[in-house]
């Protein structure tokens, strides 16, 4: 199924997929298996009411909705949707399960919920998990390319890719350890899978001398760092599949109490191990 998203690229997108093509071309593409991290089945007590399904796709009014929510966020650390995006699709390819508890704070830049009141949490939490599912299904569909969604600026018709590669690596620093055994990697095909990322992130580093280009790039340069980028995201999803899916495991093996509301002393049913208070039971609003 083709999933719903107001597409602020267009044109470029088929351009975008004919040069991963020719990526593709020349790589092998790793096994599959069953490790998304799709949350439509997930329970949150108390939190969604007669919202629609987490496993429904956003409508266009519903994607423009979510990215006014984001650009309302007062803090400078908070994410605009470019960056999300990016950050989700990080936090779905890491090898370790991180808790919303901890992710959503990312996102909004701030210790406490930026919000008036619970009706505006529960609209927020909604659309970014169905968002989240969306990025779940299409990273564990057969599509060997992972289209992001990045934005064009005023009076160009390329996107740039950097808000989205740095809310990529903030997913990965957010993660941890899991990522060391890419980037401390003496296999230098390995450490490749991040290196679009890596370009973009550095692209306009404070630093000259870190800088990726010495000079901007051209429209075609960046079409293949970003046709690039979206052969290595699948990469790198591929990659750490083993990983997550050993952890499914250990977490489908954990003692499970049915029949009963979910209590604040209970294990968190996202299966980070941390108590229910301590953990998706701590989002606090303002």
């Amino acid at each position: 199924m083709r999933e719903s998203m107001t597409d602020p690229w267009p044109g470029v997108r088929g351009e975008i997929r004919v040069c991963a093509a020719r990526i593709l071309a020349a790589s092998s593409q790793a096994a599959k298996g069953p490790a998304a991290r799709n949350m439509s089945g997930m329970s949150f007590p108390g939190q969604l009411g007669s919202r629609p399904a987490l496993d429904e796709t956003l409508s266009d009014p519903e994607y423009a909705r979510l990215a006014e929510i984001l650009d309302c966020f007062p803090g400078d650390d908070a994410m605009d949707m470019e960056e999300m995006d990016g950050f989700f699709v990080a936090l779905n390819c890491a090898p370790e399960l991180i808790p919303p508890s901890v992710y959503l704070n990312e996102v909004w830049g701030d210790a406490e919920a930026p919000f008036d009141g619970k009706d505006e949490l529960e609209e927020f939490f909604n659309l970014a998990m169905r968002h989240w599912n969306s990025i779940s299904r299409r990273l564990d569909s057969e599509d060997p390319v992972f289209i992001p969604h990045l934005e064009v600026k005023e009076g160009e018709e390329i996107p740039r890719g950097n808000r989205w590669a740095q809310g990529f690596l903030r997913g990965v620093e957010l993660s941890g350890t899991g990522w060391d055994e890419i980037f401390t990697s003496e296999d230098e095909d390995r450490f490749a899978m991040l290196l679009p990322v890596l370009a973009l992130v550095h692209e306009n580093d404070a630093d000259p001398q870190l800088r990726t280009w010495a000079t901007p790039p051209d429209d075609e340069r960046r079409k293949e760092v970003l046709a690039a980028l979206c052969v290595a995201t699948r990469a790198v999803y591929d990659y750490f599949r083993p990983h997550r899916n050993r952890e499914a495991r250990r977490t489908a093996s954990m003692p499970r109490r049915a029949g009963r509301k979910i209590g604040r002393n209970d294990r968190c049913y996202c299966g980070s191990g941390k108590k229910y208070k301590r953990c998706c039971g701590n989002v606090t609003v303002n």
